[in-house]
């Protein structure tokens, strides 16, 4: 992890207030996830990316059976949408931002450049 985004998390990321706004998140968590699946929210034409981990390790929170439904949902979802993209975090488990931030990076880069994505699904 690079320096400046571990000397972040130290200094914002474990603050009791981070605590307290997930336990917040976690009260309603599974039944907005249910009500997205059943509807999830338009995008139009906006470019999409759906980054999912590629490591099922399990001590992560995502054991092989739970990360290979995660993923094939993701690719699904990518596939249903105009200008969906998948991309698998190889040296990734759920923890993507922390492992390969800049993976993440690279592709805000390409949605956002000034000549927009790539056109199609590459």
């Amino acid at each position: 992890m690079p320096d400046d985004v571990r000397d972040d998390l130290h200094r914002e990321a474990f603050l009791p207030s981070v605590v307290t706004t997930q336990r917040r998140q976690a009260r309603s968590y599974l039944t907005e996830l249910r009500r997205w699946v059943q509807d999830p929210p338009p995008v139009g034409d906006l470019p999409v990316t759906i980054i999912s981990g590629g490591l099922a390790k399990g001590s992560d929170g995502m054991p092989p059976r739970i990360r290979a439904a995660a993923t094939a949902a993701n690719v699904h979802r990518a596939a249903q949408l105009r200008h969906g993209r998948h991309v698998v975090a190889e040296r990734s488990g759920h923890y993507i931002p922390l492992s390969e931030p800049q993976l993440i990076a690279d592709e805000i880069r390409r949605l956002v450049r000034p000549d927009g994505p790539p056109k199609g699904r590459p």
